[in-house]
């Protein structure tokens, strides 16, 4: 994306809603004079933006990303309002310039602040859902749709409506978009790399709804799929894929994608052979050597989680038609363990046999893995993960190397 200036990057619409309803007034003084005369050295501090500059030069917004848009929409509000007022002879010449001001901040102009209204300033790399296009589509046409119940098209239809109250009220509001412009402070942080923006979101961010793991890990496949010319496939795929993780997972104690990449980070750890049963975050985990594994071997992996994904499916909707009744009791048996570890065990098994799945080893496995949880938390009085963390481990390198489980140790 690219800035339309440094001092001005998002927009809350905490400062409008004050502005109409009266209730900050600090807010209301800076933003409408109450003398009607402005200080032109007052100014708003809106707080940071965290970015970093990609392999193409392009900033990518860590954290900010809900007041950019947010700014972006009430700014492309003013300039639909201005095209439709454009005809006021008196204040024509202050709508143009104000418009040229706007302009800059979405879209890309020529050397006479003409906008190319096809060209935005902002885009997605991982615009996985219909209603991000529909905010690209607002800012290019500054159209109503309706029929629409995304939140920007609200949004967008709530900043309209204020502004034409604000009009209604005999305000002199032409003067606002250009105090938001040039006397509201943002303070930009643009780190190295993407690690080292994530390490300054999450300390300074503490209000705000979080990136999770799994948004970093989108990210990345997103990217590799992209170089192939496969965009549009994984961001219908991915869509199926949460969309499934979702149900599956709808209790787990993290967001259901984390879930996810939680248990299959557990398979990748059994091929490579570790055998330490310390345990690392699967973000750790999964950034090693800048995201190797997902730039290198994304079609493979991707493949994996989906068919992880569909077997734990089948287990939550109980289907006969790819488990037998028998292995479904017996899951159900598993769900009353101590702790969760079982299911990262029954995840190895799953995607080492995929392709010559038995119903009938599976059982047999499964049987095994219950008697050993039952006895050794019988035998411990109790089984906490980190207990349960090294006879897992050294099992789940006995099943992606063909042998038997045995917990042979624990007898």
């Amino acid at each position: 994306m690219s800035f339309c200036r440094k001092k001005i990057l998002f927009f809350s619409c905490r400062i409008i809603n004050a502005l109409i309803r009266g209730k900050k007034k600090n807010v209301r003084t800076f933003a409408l004079p109450e003398n009607g005369k402005f200080n032109p050295k007052s100014e708003y501090f809106l707080g940071s933006i965290v970015v970093f500059k990609n392999n193409n030069e392009q900033f990518e917004v860590i954290d900010g990303q809900q007041r950019l848009i947010t700014l972006l929409l009430l700014l492309r509000a003013f300039h639909t309002t201005f095209e439709i007022n454009n005809d006021n002879a008196f204040d024509s010449d202050k709508i143009s310039a104000v418009c040229k001001q706007i302009a800059k901040c979405i879209w890309k102009t020529d050397e006479y602040y003409k906008p190319f209204y096809d060209q935005l300033k902002i885009d997605s790399q991982v615009a996985t859902d219909d209603s991000t296009n529909e905010l690209f589509n607002i800012l290019r046409e500054g159209l109503i749709y309706n029929e629409s119940t995304s939140r920007y098209m609200q949004n967008y239809k709530f900043y309209l409506g204020k502004i034409n109250e604000l009009q209604n009220n005999k305000v002199n509001w032409l003067d606002l978009p250009n105090r938001i412009l040039n006397n509201c402070v943002l303070f930009p942080i643009t780190a190295g790399s993407q690690d080292t923006a994530l390490r300054i979101f999450s300390t300074l961010n503490d209000r705000g709804k979080p990136l999770s793991d799994s948004d970093i890990f989108k990210v990345q496949l997103y990217k590799a799929f992209s170089a192939q010319g496969k965009r549009d496939d994984f961001i219908k795929k991915w869509q199926i894929l949460e969309a499934a993780c979702n149900k599956i997972f709808s209790s787990a104690k993290d967001t259901p994608m984390n879930e996810l990449f939680n248990r299959y980070m557990h398979y990748e750890r059994a091929i490579e052979g570790l055998k330490d049963s310390t345990q690392i975050g699967s973000r750790a985990f999964y950034e090693r050597d800048n995201y190797k594994l997902f730039r290198v071997d994304h079609e493979r992996v991707f493949k994996n989680l989906v068919m992880l994904a569909n077997f734990w499916y089948d287990v939550f909707s109980q289907n006969e038609d790819n488990l037998s009744p028998r292995a479904l009791k017996k899951l159900f048996i598993l769900n009353y363990a101590p702790n969760s570890m079982w299911t990262f065990l029954v995840s190895v098994y799953y995607l080492h046999n995929q392709d010559s799945f038995d119903d009938e080893d599976f059982c047999g496995f499964l049987d095994k893995l219950t008697a050993f949880i039952w006895a050794f938390t019988i035998k411990n009085g109790g089984s906490s993960t980190n207990k349960l963390r090294p006879p897992f481990y050294k099992e789940m390198l006995n099943i992606v190397n063909n042998k038997p489980i045995t917990f042979a140790e624990y007898r």
